[in-house]
């Protein structure tokens, strides 16, 4: 797999900017370019009202303010003119400014900053985070704004051990962690190790094969929790990245509806990489 283009998406905020920094990193180990994006929904009237002037007026001063807060930017993070790099300005909601740029500038890898003052996983990634997430075929990972280094030694893969449909797409976590040189600890979570089923014994099979080459362990965590065992798992193998397959109707749904969001709290300086097997 390659990494040819990393998209950003910028709101100025330090949690963006530091996302950005992380994601200038990564492109200089790969010989990237970083597609910077910026993106605000303006409502526009019911069509009775003749506002059109005022609209035109917010458009304008904001394409200003952009281009302007761009050019801060650049003299703000050195670090960009080491690598190529664009900026993009969107008048729509992020999550469709984003899928927009990704088929236009064939995206491989998207870099979100999210905050890093809440031990909320809904809070952790942010309406934003979360909508990309669910929708994207492209792999997203979010960096917490306090994680300022992004040097892997050990990558945790939550795996539910029921078949991947598209196993070819475990490429992501092969190629972040041969890129880092680093260990992923693949792991399921269920009430009873002992009883793992034949077919789970299979697919365990299968993952190794799959990330054959990469140094890897797969382990079971005893929990009656999905989440808690998600977070003693984190916690006790001091993870530097964590990595999650989302899927409809399975682990990702179960961790992230809102009502168990709101039970469980995964370190928020572990930054979290997901990707989809469709």
């Amino acid at each position: 797999m390659e990494v040819k283009n990393i998209l950003v998406p910028i709101d100025f905020s330090k949690c963006s900017k530091n996302a950005l920094k992380i994601a200038i990193k990564i492109a200089k180990k790969v010989g990237a370019k970083i597609h910077m994006v910026n993106a605000v929904h303006i409502h526009t009237p019911h069509p009775d009202f003749s506002g059109g002037s005022v609209i035109d007026g917010l458009i304008a001063d904001y394409e200003a303010q952009v281009k302007q807060s761009f050019e801060e930017l650049e003299s703000e993070i050195i670090e960009l003119k080491d690598v190529p790099h664009e900026s993009d300005r969107f008048l729509s909601y992020l999550t469709d400014a984003i899928f927009a740029e990704c088929d236009s500038k064939d995206i491989d890898l998207i870099i979100m900053g999210t905050r890093a003052d809440h031990d909320k996983m809904e809070h952790l990634i942010g309406t934003h985070s979360t909508d990309v997430i669910e929708s994207s075929d492209v792999p997203v990972l979010v960096i917490p704004e306090d994680v300022t280094e992004f040097e892997l030694k050990k990558i945790g893969f939550a795996s539910d051990f029921v078949k991947v449909s598209n196993v070819g797409n475990l490429k992501i976590l092969k190629w972040i962690a041969r890129l880092f040189n680093t260990e992923v600890l693949v792991f399921h979570v269920m009430e009873d190790p002992s009883k793992l089923t034949t077919k789970e014994e299979r697919q365990i099979e299968v993952l190794k094969q799959k990330l054959e080459g990469i140094n890897t362990s797969v382990l079971t965590v005893e929990s009656s929790s999905i989440v808690d065992g998600i977070k003693d798992f984190v916690n006790e193998h001091n993870l530097d990245l964590m990595a999650l397959l989302p899927r409809r109707h399975n682990l990702f749904q179960r961790i992230f509806k809102k009502s168990v969001t709101k039970t469980i709290a995964i370190d928020p300086q572990t930054p979290l990489l997901t990707f989809h097997d469709f």
